[in-house]
């Protein structure tokens, strides 16, 4: 008797003037044309739960590679990392990465795929390269890139670096090339900044000394362009200590060669500002918009900022909406057109939020110093031998040069005799007072919450600019998406410290670093355009890496019939939404354990 063959029957039955169900195994056939079927085993009364085990049974029987097992014989043995990696695996696939490398038979493993693998890494579980072999094994990236465990050993990764690195500038282009076709208005302002990045060991000729934000460290300098969404097409590795306005000569060389900047408007910070960048941006009419230094805004404005003494904190918000000759652009920023030197056009921006955050700042600047004043007094009183004066009061006034107080802050001492071991024995020491010029305090915060832009476009018609203030000085503060690309690279996709150390290493661990942000960054804006219900909170890529994280391929046992299979964890409503979010919701389909168990 072929099971396969036979389905679970009913019919109602009575005894005692009761109705139950009375249940079979039939066989269905036709006979002179009519459907038919033949009781085989009668198996009499079922509870609704045995009924439906029969109902199962038979089901998983007409399957080909049906088997019977129990809950006791089935192991979970492994877990590989799947719907995370899937996910940055379709965005590397979406920017067409591979297209940058060309195929060579002659490897085992396509360089691609190596630069595919090294970036996935740094978005998910970022390792040194040395430790990215081991890593792989715990992945489904062996199938989705149908790659052997065994091709993947640090050699090769190291290997390959270097011609990851040769590749660097085909990439550029080709994102430069993407992005200009997909979305022409991304690449109307790009956004140029450098940052510093720390680097362990001491073998690389990019690495100096030096102060950087991180203090003074063994660093190197990232510079970087991205269009004004944040997606980065052009980056370079300069050596440690490179001056940020030196680099606006080195940009503009590349940037000839390389990409049609005529009609793009480049934004940079302030730190790259000088004459002479701006007279070679004019000189080969390219468009620029920046910021100057606040010690510049008095002589070029020509400006009396005593007038806006009346400003404070409580009020602000209202006097911001009085300031004459002002505009209001939103409600953060008031902006005022200053003057045009030599074809440089200046606006005047005033932000009343900023106005209050650098008067706090400065507030809270002096209680710090205060409190600082105060522990060294403690530690003056606590003083074994005499104090020199004038080296007492450098200390001092150390302290508040490193507040930023020097400008209005000043310390009177005043002698103290203390005991010291014997009655007899007296000590020298001193003790500081804090000494506010309120005159100077006024002074020095005269510019808060003003700040001077500067453009070249210039061009009007009748007194009237063609390109208005608004799209003038919004671009410069939309410059906060290369500063977010800085704190991604730097901090989520780990950056630092570099475990490598020969130039073409370094730079090649410097295009995975920013190929993994460019992903990142595309999935962000993914979940920025598309709003969730389940998943509203998500709007980050490492929330979203976190989320995904917990569907993984499975490796499973079935002891009692000697198989071992795989198959994906069961994807929750959250998972799926945040699919459907950055429009990825086929990689649920079953190809990935289709091949698994092929493998």
């Amino acid at each position: 008797m072929d099971l396969a063959n036979l389905h679970l029957h009913w019919r109602v039955s009575k005894h005692k003037e009761k109705s139950y169900r009375s249940y079979s195994l039939a066989r269905a056939y036709r006979k002179d044309g009519k459907n038919r079927k033949e009781i085989c085993v009668k198996l009499g009364k079922l509870s609704d739960e045995a009924a439906n085990r029969w109902r199962v049974l038979l089901k998983a029987i007409k399957k080909p590679d049906a088997f019977v097992t129990t809950c006791d014989d089935i192991a979970v043995t492994n877990h590989f990392a799947y719907l995370d990696i899937a996910t940055v695996s379709s965005v590397w696939d979406y920017w067409k990465l591979d297209e940058v490398f060309q195929h060579n038979g002659m490897r085992n493993v396509d360089v691609a795929n190596i630069a595919k693998m090294l970036t996935i890494n740094r978005c998910i579980d970022p390792v040194s390269k040395s430790q990215t072999p081991e890593w792989f094994k715990h992945t489904s990236l062996k199938w989705i890139l149908d790659i052997k465990v065994e091709s993947i050993n640090a050699s090769r990764v190291f290997r390959e670096l270097e011609v990851i690195e040769e590749k660097k500038e085909t990439i550029c282009s080709h994102l430069f090339k993407l992005m200009s076709t997909r979305n022409p208005a991304s690449m109307k302002s790009i956004f140029y900044d450098l940052s510093s990045t720390t680097f362990t060991g001491s073998r690389c000729l990019l690495m100096k000394w030096g102060h950087c934000k991180e203090g003074y460290r063994n660093h190197i300098v990232l510079a970087i362009v991205v269009n004004n969404n944040g997606l980065p097409f052009y980056w370079e590795v300069l050596p440690g200590g490179t001056a940020d306005a030196t680099t606006i000569v080195w940009l503009l060389e590349r940037m000839r060669k390389r990409f049609k900047v005529k009609s793009t408007t480049l934004v940079f910070d302030r730190g790259m500002v000088s004459d002479d960048n701006l007279t070679l941006l004019e000189g080969d009419e390219i468009k620029y918009i920046s910021a100057m230094d606040k010690n510049q805004i008095e002589d070029i404005t020509d400006l009396d900022f005593n007038q806006f003494f009346h400003l404070d904190p409580l009020h602000v918000d209202k006097q911001a909406e009085e300031l004459e000759g002002f505009f209001k652009l939103d409600g953060n920023t008031y902006y005022r057109e200053v003057v045009v030197k030599e074809n440089r056009r200046y606006l005047l921006c005033f932000n009343p939020q900023l106005f209050k955050d650098q008067r706090n700042a400065r507030d809270q600047a002096i209680i710090n110093f205060n409190a600082f004043t105060d522990n060294l007094n403690a530690e003056l009183l606590k003083a074994k031998k005499s104090r020199q004066q004038e080296a007492t009061y450098k200390k001092f006034k150390k302290g508040a040069s490193k507040c930023k107080l020097s400008k209005f802050i000043d310390v009177s001492l005043e002698i103290i005799n203390v005991r010291g071991k014997t009655d007899e024995m007296k000590i020298k020491t001193y003790q500081g007072s804090v000494v506010v010029d309120k005159e100077k305090k006024i002074a020095a915060g005269k510019l808060d919450g003003f700040w001077l832009l500067v453009t070249n476009h210039t061009e009007n018609d009748s007194g009237i600019f063609e390109v208005p203030a608004k799209e003038a000085i919004s671009p410069y503060r939309d410059k906060v998406v290369i500063e977010s690309a800085f704190r991604d690279i730097k901090s989520f996709v780990e950056v630092s410290p570099v475990f490598v150390w020969t130039e073409a290493h370094v730079k090649a661990h410097y295009t995975i670093c920013v190929l993994s942000h460019l992903i990142n960054r595309t999935l962000t804006l993914r979940l920025h355009k598309f709003e969730g219900n389940l998943t509203a909170g998500t709007v980050s890529h490492e929330k979203l890496y976190k989320k995904l994280s917990g569907c993984m391929i499975d490796q499973i046992k079935i002891e009692n019939v000697g198989l071992s299979t795989y198959n994906m964890s069961e994807s929750n409503d959250e998972q799926k939404e945040l699919l459907d979010r950055i429009e990825l919701r086929e990689l649920l389909r079953d190809n990935i354990i289709k091949k698994a168990r092929a493998a």
